[in-house]
């Protein structure tokens, strides 16, 4: 395999045309109904002319993959197309939900099979397991497994034009310096031998095994993403498809609204204390600065990659073309976790709450001040929750503590190492954007101005927090009718 950069071609090869792209194409996405997926849904329909969307979606106890389709596209995420656009309805009606299972060989049925193969040209793999405490051959089978399954369909596709598969910047975080290549190094002897050999494990010791296999990777998502990287590059490199790495994904900065998030994994969800007013101390270095990216940055950077990938399938010899990656991060507009709570309460309202949540949230370089907080308020939130339970009423500030202390447990790595990298292809990409396709995919991460970005931040968590309310408390009032 060439494990050089993959070059997506020179500037004089002409500039991208991602409108002309998308014009009447029929567009098939996985992961649809995640928080990326939802962006890139919300952008295709607002910016861009296709004729269809196909989702995949996965049944959800007795909720269709029709059903979870309408609960989306009622969301707020998609107000802004049905405020501003006439024909919002027949934008809608463009997105069709599939049932699909990618726990069978055959994702879908023969019917719609059949659809996919006839009709798309422009694949979005975005699907994954983000749980980062998974036993790994469960990590595999949703990471990697799908993935194979989904892209032997792809191979069908008559009309297909490219392929983006979604992985992540830290899949080969076990290096200081990742460049845009496949690194194809997995241990014991390579995915299949690790498939076989879980087979035979007990629970118990498919447990002990993760840890083992790991090695000096942090948890089982980024290596499953580095094994399914490793799989695209082996067994489908013969099809018009590329890697797209984004990094630690976070809130939109101005599309489809500013702040707009639907999930609290990550970056974000270590920030939830802050708009609450809640003490919190995470243990890491405050001067490592790590990469992050808004979500409508990184869906616009997916949509430039489809286009590119197609670009360089018709354009760049030789005619084996290998896997073009693309590292979506940018080194010179960073800032260090130590500055992160600075910013996140510059978007507090209140001015006294901006300056206590500073000294009540910490990145803190000394472990054992954290533990010892966390101690502290593990206590409170018991003894709270038992005040409760003695005027009948169930208390959940355990589980919150419990919540937030296994999130930052889990991204405690990241908050501890800095990497460096080459983007050379996304770079490139930028600069063969037109300038009406430069103002529809507004993804150079070097022009954010973060304390611009975090002035929406705060209100983002506040809003999403205000949503789920509502939800838990419409859903006590469904189950007691």
């Amino acid at each position: 395999m060439n494990t050089e950069t993959i070059d997506t071609g020179p500037v004089l090869e002409g500039a991208l045309n991602v409108a002309e792209f998308y014009r009447g194409a029929t567009v098939l996405v996985t992961g649809g109904t995640g928080f990326i997926g939802k962006v890139l849904v919300e952008k295709l329909l607002r910016c861009f002319e296709v004729k269809k969307i196909f989702l995949l979606i996965r049944r959800k106890g007795n909720v269709s993959a029709t059903d979870r389709l309408q609960q989306m596209l009622e969301g707020p995420i998609f107000d802004t197309i049905r405020s501003t656009a006439p024909d919002a309805k027949e934008r809608f009606a463009k997105v069709v939900a599939m049932d699909a299972a990618f726990d069978r060989e055959d994702i879908v049925d023969d019917v719609d099979k059949t659809k996919l193969c006839n009709e798309v040209q422009i694949v979005f793999h975005v699907m994954a397991s983000i749980r980062f405490n998974e036993v790994l051959d469960e990590a595999i089978a949703i990471n990697v497994t799908s993935a194979q399954r989904l892209y032997a369909l792809a191979s069908s596709m008559a009309e297909l034009r490219s392929i983006v598969h979604v992985s992540t910047f830290y899949a080969n975080c076990d290096r200081p310096y990742i460049e845009e290549r496949i690194y194809d190094d997995v241990p014991y002897g390579g995915l299949e031998h690790i498939q076989l050999f879980f087979k035979s494990l007990s629970v118990e010791e498919k447990e002990r095994m993760t840890r083992v296999v790991l090695g000096d990777m942090p948890n089982s998502y980024v290596f499953s993403k580095k094994c399914a990287e490793a799989m695209v590059g082996r067994e489908f490199g013969h099809l018009p498809i590329g890697i797209f790495r984004p990094p630690i994904v976070i809130s939109s900065y101005r599309e489809p609204e500013p702040g707009w998030v639907d999930c609290f994994h990550g970056a974000t969800g270590l920030c939830v204390p802050v708009v609450l007013g809640k003490t919190m101390w995470y243990y890491g270095k405050p001067e490592v600065k790590p990469f992050m990216s808004p979500v409508d940055h990184t869906v616009s950077g997916m949509l430039a990659a489809a286009c590119d990938i197609y670009r360089r399938q018709c354009t760049i010899l030789p005619v084996e073309k290998p896997v073009p990656v693309y590292n979506f991060t940018f080194e010179k507009n960073r800032f260090a976790y130590g500055d992160m709570v600075e910013l996140v309460c510059s978007g507090l309202p209140n001015v006294l709450d901006r300056w206590l949540s500073r000294i009540k949230c910490r990145i803190s370089p000394w472990k054992i001040f954290p533990q010892m907080l966390l101690w502290l308020m593990t206590l409170q939130a018991r003894i709270a929750d038992e005040i409760l339970a003695w005027f009948g009423k169930r208390g959940s500030n355990v589980k919150i503590v419990s919540a937030i202390t296994t999130l930052s447990n889990a991204v405690e790595y990241f908050r501890c190492h800095m990497w460096t990298m080459d983007n050379s292809n996304v770079k490139r990409m930028l600069s063969l954007l037109s300038r009406d396709d430069a103002k529809r995919l507004d993804f150079d991460g070097e022009q954010i101005d973060w304390r611009d970005y975090h002035k929406s931040y705060a209100k983002g968590i506040a809003m999403e927090l205000m949503r789920k309310n509502d939800r838990r408390k419409s859903s006590k009032a469904a189950n007691r009718a």
